[in-house]
């Protein structure tokens, strides 16, 4: 401590407010610094995901960089802020620090503002801005969300050639619009978002496509681009009554995608399988969540239940139909811990029968990390085989593909 910092000369108050800020600022910066020591790696397992989209390695990476920023930010508010702005307040600058940090807050408020407003323009306007152009095209849904436009042929170009698309007037992806889906004729339902609905990648490449070429048995796609486990169920819920046979019923379950359940800012299901209305949120919530990837135990447990609840009556609806119903779980090897550990929470300590199908990591669309068309196939023939088991009078001709 200098001789300046403890001048006589100093009033009272200005002494008695910087030490009351420099307690602030160290309570602040030491509080930064345990907060970064605290996320270790196991901290990363209990609170981060796994992601579709991103590598683990991805996601250890960008860990890193969260935990020494938090680190660097307590640091610096130790070593740097905390004794220019004590020094500052001794010597009467408080008012003048104040009036500053009153105008950078402003600041900081009215750019947060602007930024609010220009996610909710018509530019952003639908489900997201990237997914209101995007084939196939979706449509808000106040019940599940959002759901694919009906009654339409979308072309995307991906890789060099066109993905076609096309969608009924229910909003089921088919493989050809003179052949429409015929509700009064035996039928597979698939169930689930965009590995299910085959994104890029042309009906007979997809995993509903090939089902229906190798059993003869046609296939009703309900999947749907981004769904979550519980809006696939909703789905399924209503559309199930409308088909005279429901063969059979594939639910597909990814852990890389167990992310979405969390979700709670779009219509959804409880544990107690309640429908419940979206949570306003801001839009720059939604942003700083994915940026973050940060989850709450307790919503992890309560997505953990949510999600085992909406596989059991899956199963329990389509079985009271007479259908055979297999849980689908695509994994990409090698299969991720927390991966497992989710798949363990998920359906074997509730019972449910599932079929887990290992992928090479290379079976993936180049340029994007969906399933490419092997991946499709491969996954097709196990279906195949898993309801040929449980309903052989009906897979006959599986047989010798």
């Amino acid at each position: 401590m200098t001789a300046e910092s403890i001048s006589p000369g100093q009033p009272a108050e200005h002494r008695r407010a910087a030490a009351l800020v420099d307690l602030l600022f160290l309570g602040g910066g030491v509080g930064l610094v345990l907060l970064a020591i605290a996320m270790d790696r196991a901290w990363l397992d209990r609170h981060v995901l796994p992601h579709m989209f991103l590598t683990r390695g991805q996601q250890l990476l960008w860990w890193a960089v969260e935990r020494g920023a938090v680190l660097i930010a307590g640091l610096g508010l130790i070593t740097l802020l905390r004794p220019r702005i004590v020094r500052a307040i001794r010597h009467g600058g408080g008012r003048a620090l104040a009036s500053h940090g009153l105008l950078i807050l402003m600041a900081v408020v009215f750019s947060l503002a602007a930024c609010e407003l220009i996610l909710r323009t018509p530019w952003w306007r639908g489900i997201d801005h990237w997914a209101a152009t995007e084939e196939p095209l979706r449509t808000a849904d106040p019940r599940l969300g959002w759901k694919l436009v009906g009654g339409r042929t979308g072309v995307e170009r991906f890789n060099g050639r066109p993905i076609v698309y096309h969608v009924d007037a229910g909003g089921h992806r088919i493989g050809d619009p003179r052949r429409p889906l015929d509700h009064a004729q035996p039928a597979i339902l698939f169930t689930g978002e965009s590995i299910m609905l085959g994104f890029r990648l042309n009906w007979p490449e997809t995993i509903a496509g090939r089902t229906e070429a190798l059993t003869g048995v046609q296939a009703a796609n309900l999947a749907v681009n981004g769904y979550g486990t519980d809006q696939a169920f909703v789905r399924l819920h209503d559309e199930l009554p409308r088909f005279a046979m429901p063969v059979a019923v594939v639910a597909l379950f990814a852990p890389s995608l167990f992310e979405r359940n969390l979700d709670d800012d779009r219509p959804h299901l409880d544990a107690a399988l309640r429908w419940q209305a979206g949570r306003p949120t801001l839009k720059l919530e939604r942003l700083m969540k994915n940026v973050a990837l940060y989850h709450r135990i307790a919503a992890i447990e309560q997505a953990m239940a949510a999600t085992s609840a909406v596989l059991r009556e899956t199963v329990r609806e389509a079985r009271a139909r007479h259908a055979a119903v297999l849980i689908l779980v695509p994994c990409f090897a090698p299969e991720q811990p927390t991966e497992a550990a989710i798949r363990r929470r998920v359906l074997d300590d509730a019972g449910l029968p599932y079929l887990q199908v290992m992928l090479d990591p290379r079976w993936r669309l180049a340029g994007d990390r969906h399933p490419d068309a092997h991946a499709d196939r491969v996954m097709a023939r196990a279906i195949v085989v898993a309801l040929a088991h449980q309903r052989p009078d009906l897979f006959r001709s599986h047989r010798g593909q």
